[in-house]
């Protein structure tokens, strides 16, 4: 059987290269807001020392505050992958459903009706 909608084909896969594209750099860029909101909440320490009550209090907020991103950009990366790899497997899923069709009307014999006669 013929492959037909290679245009189709195309855009489902690059569906799912774009779904996995955006969860590797969506992990490391939330795994990088978390280093930095650790390392940066070090160095806002050590900024506060002639404040040391606000020293240990600014360290604590920011490495809270970058969990809290880390944990909510890291959801909203993967549901972006997965409604970017939906996408493309239902692509797939219709281009699958039409074969399925064309197969089972060639297997049957059906042939499409003639026109009726105009008088």
């Amino acid at each position: 059987m013929e492959k037909k909608f290679r245009v189709l084909r195309i855009i489902g896969t690059a569906y799912k290269i774009l779904a996995w594209i955006v969860l590797v750099v969506g992990v490391i860029f939330s795994i990088g807001m978390l280093l930095t909101s650790i390392l940066g909440g070090g160095m806002l320490s050590q900024f506060g020392q002639e404040y040391s009550e606000i020293a240990g209090v600014a360290w604590a907020f920011s490495v809270a505050g970058g969990i809290v991103a880390f944990i909510v950009f890291l959801v909203v990366t993967v549901v972006c992958f997965l409604l970017l790899y939906a996408i493309g497997e239902y692509i797939y899923l219709m281009i699958a459903i039409e074969e399925n069709t064309r197969l089972t009307a060639q297997r049957i014999g059906y042939s499409p009706p003639l026109p009726a006669p105009q008088f």
